[in-house]
């Protein structure tokens, strides 16, 4: 009897599953979502949530264009996870497989995403409320939402997706603990707080903090090739600085953690090495450097998540994209003539864009 061996578009199914459970950020923010096919590096005009004005009536209409005020954003973020497969694996059933490589792949992406979105926010905050560790009740929180009240961002759709360590010294307090026993179902989930000065309230692991003793610099500029695994430091701040192994800083939304320890010279380090490849070019672009837990507030218009589909490729029969919510996901299914073996390729491209920075605001420390 021969087996029954799974198709792309069972396994592609299963990761979409998997991958919208995984997701924090990317279900909180504004996605624009369309079944064309795009290249990486391809740019795409975005329609932004619309805005009118009440205008005073004096005998006649003016006609407000809902389509007016777009965004262009570039699908420069391609992510990618390619396993080795076997035979025998494939004809597993589909819980099985989903345990042994779709959740694991599809984890690793959500964590991408979010970092991603995350990254994009801190750098583009325009409100910051400098945390406090001795607080009694949710204050930094408070603090926020009165920069957010004299901006006039709506009360609706507000979010606070907070690191660890500001959700546990939140939650200890009297106020936050009135809220958890409050006998919402809704507030008891695993990421989701509560309701808290008109923010909603979420945990993600995957906001950036530093290692316990971070290097002494407190500002730098970047330069480096894409592709590369180094990067120059200019304008170290002070002089002397030192970065360690496990700092981290934000370039054009994308995070980097510098892994190993060196001092600068004069202001500069000649080259230091970073855990991936660089996503571009940079000559002396300023970094936001990563020193303490960061948290982020924001209206759901501030930020958008773009998502397009991969063409499926040339001679490749086994393939399949899946795509829901704003979401789309290509699994591919070949054989690597180079290392002979069967493999599978699970990918997703997207781009991320702040639409509005007064609807942006970060905690730190």
């Amino acid at each position: 009897m021969p087996n029954n061996f799974l198709t792309p578009q069972i396994i592609a199914n299963e990761a979409l599953m998997v991958l919208q459970a995984n997701l924090v950020m990317a279900n909180l923010v504004h996605k624009d979502y369309s079944k064309e096919f795009v290249k990486v590096g391809d740019t795409i005009t975005v329609r932004k949530p619309a805005k009118f004005i009440a205008k005073n009536f004096t005998g006649e209409t003016s006609n407000q264009d809902a389509t007016e005020g777009s965004v262009l954003v570039k699908m420069d973020r391609f992510r990618d996870i390619t396993v080795p497969v076997t035979s025998k694996e494939l004809t597993l059933n589909i819980k099985d497989f989903s345990t042994q490589i779709v959740t694991p792949a599809m984890q690793a992406i959500a964590q991408a995403i979010d970092e991603d979105l995350i990254a994009v926010g801190l750098e583009h905050a325009k409100h910051i409320v400098k945390g406090n560790a001795r607080a009694t009740k949710p204050e930094d929180i408070g603090n926020m939402a009165k920069l957010f009240d004299v901006a006039k961002v709506p009360l609706a759709n507000r979010r606070v997706v907070m690191h660890p360590t500001h959700k546990y010294r939140y939650v200890m307090s009297d106020n936050m603990s009135k809220v958890s026993e409050s006998g919402s179902e809704k507030a008891l989930r695993d990421a989701e707080i509560g309701k808290v000065y008109s923010f909603d309230t979420y945990m993600d692991q995957n906001c950036p903090d530093a290692p316990v003793a971070t290097g002494t610099a407190t500002a730098y500029k970047v330069t480096a090739k894409k592709g590369e695994e180094t990067v120059k430091l200019t304008d170290v701040d002070a002089a002397t600085g030192t970065v360690k192994k496990g700092d981290s800083f934000i370039v054009e939304g994308y995070k980097y953690t510098i892994v190993e320890e060196a001092t600068a010279v004069g202001g500069t380090i000649e080259t230091v090495k970073i855990d991936q490849p660089l996503h571009a070019d940079f000559t002396e672009v300023d970094a936001l450097l990563i020193k303490e837990p960061n948290s982020l507030a924001f209206h759901r218009n501030g930020i958008a998540l773009v998502t397009r589909n991969l063409s499926l490729p040339m001679g490749a029969s086994k393939a399949y994209i899946a795509s829901a919510n704003g979401l789309g996901v290509r699994v591919v299914i070949d054989y690597d003539t180079k290392h002979k073996q069967d493999t599978i390729s699970f990918d997703i491209i997207y781009g991320i864009k702040e639409l509005d920075e007064e609807m942006i605001g970060k905690i730190k420390g």
